[in-house]
């Protein structure tokens, strides 16, 4: 099985993720029972929530890539994460999807953003990731035709500019990145190279408030 990547960012700093930890109708839509009361027990606050709620959005990511039917239902899901606070720069925990799933997560905790690697399958090596600031994100060169027809927002065009730095560093350039459509959805970000995907190339793109972030990894 191919291993599949999903990630998430979440700006600590913005106003949307402040005192959602007190919303007790979100909590009761997105969280489980167990991940409740943990939040209660932990004195979790918003830190906590968000490291359930970004690893809940990464091993959707993952996990969509080899199930496409598969339905966002955050609420039945339960990451596997103690304590639910910030204690350490990495961390590393888990999300049962369902009694036969798991998908396996791991943090980067920074004073101002939070970074979540979902992993489906055999953990390829390396894996290369970075956050950034939209500023530090900035494009470098014009998209394509094809590429700004798969994205509208400009956040869009950020974290595809630091996914081409990341390929870059890799040796891989003159690549377009494109959510190809599936019906009136689209799938997730592809790298294409002359038009052809690039499938040994498995790419997550997430962006929140003032930062994105972006994951590669090589298959053999």
């Amino acid at each position: 099985m191919s291993t599949r990547i999903g990630n998430d960012v979440i700006d600590l700093r913005a106003a949307h993720n402040r005192g959602r930890a007190n919303h007790a109708r979100l909590l009761a839509r997105v969280l489980t029972a167990n991940e409740r009361a943990q939040l209660l027990a932990d004195d979790g606050g918003d830190a906590g929530f968000a490291l359930l709620w970004s690893a809940k959005e990464a091993a959707y990511k993952a996990l969509k890539k080899a199930r496409p039917a598969l339905v966002f239902a955050p609420g039945r899901w339960q990451v596997d994460c103690a304590p639910l606070n910030m204690t350490t720069a990495t961390r590393h925990g888990r999300v049962q999807m369902d009694a036969d799933t798991c998908v396996a997560v791991n943090w980067q905790c920074e004073p101002h953003w939070l970074h979540c690697v979902a992993t489906f399958g055999p953990t390829p090596e390396p894996i290369d990731s970075a956050v950034r600031t939209l500023t530090e994100s900035a494009p470098q060169r014009p998209f394509s035709a094809v590429e700004q027809a798969s994205f509208s927002r400009p956040e869009s065009a950020h974290v595809r500019e630091l996914a081409r730095q990341l390929l870059a560093a890799r040796g891989i350039h003159d690549i377009e990145i494109v959510r190809v459509g599936d019906g009136a959805a689209k799938l997730p970000p592809q790298v294409f190279a002359a038009g052809i995907p690039l499938t040994h190339i498995e790419l997550s793109l997430s962006h929140d408030g003032d930062y994105v972030a972006a994951v590669i990894a090589l298959r053999a």
